[in-house]
């Protein structure tokens, strides 16, 4: 009979519990490596961050610091060009008080070689001539006076104011023809009527040179010029034409701007 087999023993494994252990520690090698890597770049991340919000901070305040620049450069040429315009106003105000000063030594100068004697005036004349027209302007005042009393009481719209023209001096020895001298024309005065001439026709006028015609040709002939307040002009360009005329003439001055009153002259001629 053969042999029978012997009964082997059953073998133990521990490949189970090494592979479990060994998986286990692998992966909390990974976990740990892991949570190692992600704690570094969670960091990184952050730092980046930061650093790009500091860097946007750095470039406003770059920027803003660009423009107070710019700010200040401006307002250092708004100030150079204040400082260059006020610089020439005082440059042109020095030189006008130069030229001022000179023009006032020049003036200095001339009045110091000015003769003190001067033209010699018939005092006399003018004296007898001034109290005879403030004798008239007081008389003048006095009716004015009157007149604006009487039109108060009676409350009447006032009447056209007159000049009465009295002779100055003697007021004798003449017979004399008027001519009126307001700003830009005459008037001539002649039988009651009047005749307006602008200045400029004095030398064409009809008029005017049958007036000069007359007064030259008359015995004891006088043209009398009556001189407004604005006529002095006037007067004086007629007056040369009756110069250049060889006509005799004087003049009296208008006080106010009311009509011309003859009346005076008008009952002497005839009384005469």
């Amino acid at each position: 009979m053969g042999k029978g087999r012997q009964v082997e023993g059953e073998d133990i494994s521990l490949f189970p519990f090494l592979s479990v252990l060994a998986c286990v520690i692998g992966t909390l090698a990974m976990v740990i490596a892991t949570i190692a890597v992600q704690s570094l770049d969670n960091d990184a991340v952050d730092a980046a961050m930061e650093y790009q919000k500091k860097e946007k901070e750095l470039q406003s305040e770059t920027a803003g610091l660009e423009q107070l620049r710019d700010q200040l450069k401006k307002r250092e040429e708004q100030i150079k060009r204040e400082n260059s315009s006020e610089q020439k106003k005082l440059e042109d105000a020095k030189k006008r008080l130069a030229e001022l000063l000179a023009k006032l030594e020049d003036t200095q100068t001339k009045l110091q070689n000015i003769s003190i004697e001067g033209p010699k005036v018939n005092v006399a004349a003018l004296t007898e001539e001034v109290g005879t027209m403030e004798e008239e302007l007081k008389g003048r005042r006095e009716k004015i006076a009157q007149l604006q009393k009487v039109i108060k009481e009676r409350n009447l719209p006032p009447k056209e104011a007159e000049n009465s023209i009295l002779p100055g001096g003697s007021g004798v020895g003449f017979k004399p023809s008027f001519i009126e001298c307001d700003d830009g024309r005459v008037v001539i005065h002649e039988d009651g009527k009047t005749i307006p001439v602008r200045t400029a026709e004095l030398n064409t006028n009809p008029d005017f040179a049958k007036m000069l015609e007359k007064v030259k040709n008359q015995k004891d002939g006088t043209l009398v010029f009556l001189i407004r307040d604005d006529g002095l002009s006037t007067y004086n360009t007629a007056r040369n034409y009756a110069n250049a005329k060889g006509v005799t003439n004087g003049k009296l001055p208008v006080i106010g701007d009311g009509r011309v009153d003859l009346s005076y002259f008008t009952k002497q001629a005839k009384n005469s």
